[in-house]
């Protein structure tokens, strides 16, 4: 079983920062940082290095100075992965964005809804946008990120949470998924639409990069 990192705020794993981002939440420029470990092993991942927990290779200080020293010209802090709330210092990380100022977007599989849902009801620790990544239909996830078919229904759960905190506190979502040509994703694509829409929201469909037919990524020769 995976070990989670003990600790609030600065004992956040991270494995990389992009100082400028014009992608990791739409609309805004923010600085972005990549938390190491994710509990799921997706076919496509293109960034296997961030799978293994560990302590990171930098500290979130690191990122919370680059948003001082660039306060006004950046809209906020990005905290993607990994997945980030697999780590207990999750919520201390964001509390003390908040407490400076800063605006927090968070990437998410949702994979642990009560976790989620406690990070959400604290409005300290809500971010003020989520992109939530739902990998599939519940039926279909464990294919293609190896988990059981209990966490599978389980994280279902999260579309729903998510959808209720936004509607009751504004917090801004997108949702997302990936696909590759004749996958299992691309071939039920209309009804992940529907759960979606259900839900309201469009959901954003990215391509899956450099995989084969079975959607596995390879590297690039």
């Amino acid at each position: 079983m995976t070990k989670e990192p003990e600790g609030e705020g600065p004992g956040l794993p991270v494995a990389g920062i992009i100082p400028f981002s014009a992608t990791d939440w739409p609309g805004r420029l923010t600085a972005t940082v990549f938390t190491q470990g994710c509990p799921w092993r997706c076919v496509y991942c293109h960034n296997p290095s961030l799978q293994d927990v560990g302590t990171g290779s930098h500290e979130f200080g690191e990122a919370l100075e680059l948003m001082e020293c660039r306060r006004g010209l950046l809209d906020g802090l990005v905290i993607s992965g990994g997945e980030p709330t697999m780590h207990r210092a999750l919520p201390g990380a964001i509390r003390e964005a908040h407490r400076r100022g800063f605006p927090v977007g968070l990437h998410t599989c949702g994979y642990a809804p009560a976790r989620l849902a406690a990070l959400l009801d604290d409005e300290l620790t809500r971010p003020e946008w989520i992109g939530l990544d739902v990998k599939a239909l519940p039926a279909d996830l464990p294919s293609v990120v190896g988990c059981t078919s209990a966490v599978a229904e389980r994280s279902a759960t999260a579309l729903g949470l998510v959808a209720e905190t936004a509607l009751r506190t504004g917090m801004e979502v997108q949702v997302r998924t990936t696909v590759w040509r004749g996958g299992v994703v691309d071939r039920n694509l209309g009804e992940l639409r529907e759960l979606v829409a259900a839900h309201g929201f469009d959901l954003v469909v990215q391509q899956a990069r450099n995989v084969d037919p079975e959607g596995v990524y390879r590297l690039p020769a």
